[in-house]
């Protein structure tokens, strides 16, 4: 069993949640040279290893700027798209569950990961490994105004909780742009899958806090739960309305997504991509069975371009070849 992995509800529209701290060492100047980046790599790794319980989970690795194992972890949601073009130094469990990125904007960017809606579970688990850190290696703290980092908009909790929602209706549909105001109100963005910048890929997004202060961490993600769960129950009755409206439609799109992923033998990202969030709909409607959401949500990330070897076509062809290994099981309501 994998000491940190983390299952919450929702799986067939909440594909996964993530919580990441920012904290820097207190002693340290907040921009620091790469020498002092591999210093503080090792001093957290040590904090770590020695504990006999969580030790031997962590591994620690140099990240190559622009290399393809770099591509690989920001496609996984190990490290950031700025870490891996500048290079750093990850720290990560065997089973990717926490991982701690030192040399991004502040000295440590600590992430904890799980599927379905569970983000209070990895604020605890967060909780407890930045707690063990600071035990040996002193955080920059201010009574007032709480953790101090690198970005003003960071300071006092430090905390970056986020959820990934799959939100293909509300999308067609042009809700998303509503439920972005609601969202904004509540102190929470919805941004793309990839976070800040980046665009949304299929209908997948990912919702997070934007308020780091006056609030406690626990306060701040029970918020974030209760706007997930307000734009859940948003796409679900957009997925009733399209139902309604015409299912023969419905079933069509989603039958034809699951037959191409069950037979096609040369396919882009895009299309996959965009298969997978039709079949998703399917699965969670009840027009399909045989595969669990979360099954595709980890194939979503592993036919990405950065995951697979060779030219483009051969991309292509070893895509398709997953994607009908995984489709097979596939059946039709």
């Amino acid at each position: 069993m994998s000491l940190f992995s983390l299952h919450g509800g929702f799986t067939g529209l909440a594909a996964s949640s993530r919580v990441r701290l920012a904290r820097n060492l207190k002693g340290y100047p907040f921009r620091l040279t790469p020498a002092q980046h591999s210093e503080i790599a090792d001093k957290v790794f040590s904090a770590l290893r020695g504990n006999p319980t969580i030790g031997p989970e962590f591994e620690k690795k140099q990240i190559i700027p622009r290399s393809t194992e770099a591509s690989q972890l920001v496609e996984e949601h190990l490290i950031s798209p700025e870490l891996a073009r500048n290079g750093g130094w990850l720290i990560v469990s065997r089973d990717g569950g926490v991982s701690i990125m030192v040399g991004e904007e502040d000295h440590l960017r600590l992430q904890v990961i799980g599927t379905g809606l569970c983000p209070k579970e990895c604020l605890e688990t967060a909780n407890r490994i930045a707690a063990l850190i600071e035990a040996t290696l002193p955080f920059a703290y201010d009574e007032r105004l709480g953790y101090l980092t690198a970005c003003p908009t960071n300071v006092g909790t430090g905390l970056r909780a986020s959820i990934m929602l799959h939100l293909p209706m509300l999308t067609a549909t042009g809700g998303i742009n509503q439920l972005a105001g609601y969202a904004g109100s509540r102190g929470c963005a919805i941004r793309g899958a990839y976070g800040e910048g980046s665009q949304a890929v299929g209908g997948f997004y990912q919702i997070s806090n934007q308020i780091t202060l006056g609030a406690s961490a626990a306060e701040l993600t029970d918020k974030l739960v209760e706007t997930a769960t307000a734009i859940i129950d948003a796409e679900k009755k957009a997925r009733e309305q399209v139902r309604s409206q015409n299912e023969a439609a419905l079933r069509d799109r989603v039958c034809r997504a699951a037959g191409t992923l069950r037979s096609a033998y040369l396919i882009d990202t895009g299309e996959a991509i965009q298969c997978i969030s039709d079949v998703l709909v399917g699965l969670q409607m009840g027009l399909l069975s045989g595969v669990e959401p979360q099954v595709l949500y980890g194939l979503e990330q592993r036919i990405r371009p950065a995951m697979l070897t060779g030219a483009p076509q051969e991309r292509d062809q070893k895509r398709a070849a997953l994607l009908r290994e995984t489709a097979q099981s596939l059946r039709f309501a």
